[in-house]
């Protein structure tokens, strides 16, 4: 179980406010950072790891601040960025054998043979297409000896057998990971505890407990979202809202919406 905390935390690039005075206290085994891009996901992500200084405020991890403890937080975390960049002109198994020296053999089997890393073993990093790179930098931050795995839109660039085969690894081996995503499906699924930001700025937490218990819907849009309703995220016709399950049956049987559901009811669950 990590602890993750925060106090009026904040970061500005120029006058652009990326993080607004955020605050929580998190104690959890998997967070998930859920909001559209723009919303301050990745910034909180880099001042966990170590990357950022805020401009105001603290957030510690487990009782210490990453970003004034880089060694700590390096020893104590890998990290995988969304969009990776590989300027080290190596191949795919000189990192395979780095990996297979100071990790975990079953996360490698799987990343290496199931996943199907090998098939483009030979090939130099940069020469990798957007999802192959996105599989080995998953590989060297799931598999590597660290505590806590930092995943910044893990799943962008993978089809859904790796996607799959990734997650079910993360639950079923129950790691302490940090994770940011766009799509309320991949919150669900991985998620204990969510941490949900729009415009930098905290909109809600809680655990899929509280989801459950509140009234927060997940609704397909026919066009765009009614006014009647208080949005927290949308994505396309996909939107979590607060609502009323009157409301947006009225809603449906007038024709407004595709449809709706209760957030957290899919959630994946494992023994």
């Amino acid at each position: 179980m990590m602890n993750i905390y925060a106090e009026n935390l904040s970061k500005y690039f120029g006058r652009v406010a990326a993080l607004a005075d955020v605050s929580f206290n998190i104690d959890a085994k998997r967070v998930v950072i859920i909001g559209q891009n723009g919303s301050g996901k990745s910034t909180l992500l880099s001042i966990l790891y170590g990357l950022l200084h805020p401009s105001k405020g603290v957030l510690k991890i487990n009782g210490y601040e990453p970003y004034r403890m880089r060694e700590k937080a390096a020893r104590e975390m890998t990290i995988a960025f969304e969009r990776p960049r590989f300027d080290v002109n190596v191949r795919v198994r000189d990192v395979y054998k780095i990996v297979r020296e100071n990790g975990d053999g079953d996360c490698i089997e799987l990343f290496w043979e199931r996943i199907g890393v090998k098939n483009f073993a030979e090939t130099f990093l940069p020469d990798l297409s957007s999802g192959q790179k996105q599989l080995v930098q998953l590989m060297q931050a799931i598999c590597r000896d660290s505590r806590i795995k930092v995943l910044d839109e893990p799943f962008s660039h993978l089809d859904v057998k790796n996607v799959e085969l990734i997650g079910e690894y993360i639950l079923e081996r129950d790691l302490e990971v940090v994770l940011t995503t766009h799509l309320p499906e991949e919150a669900e699924w991985i998620g204990d505890y969510f941490v949900m930001l729009r415009e930098g700025k905290l909109v809600w937490q809680g655990r899929v407990e509280d989801i459950g218990g509140e009234d927060i819907y997940e609704v397909y849009l026919r066009y765009r979202v009614p006014s009647s309703l208080s949005v927290y995220s949308k994505l396309g016709y996909v939107a979590i809202v607060r609502s009323s399950y009157e409301e947006l049956l009225e809603l449906l049987n007038e024709n407004r919406i595709r449809g709706f559901k209760k957030l957290g009811v899919r959630r994946y669950f494992s023994d």
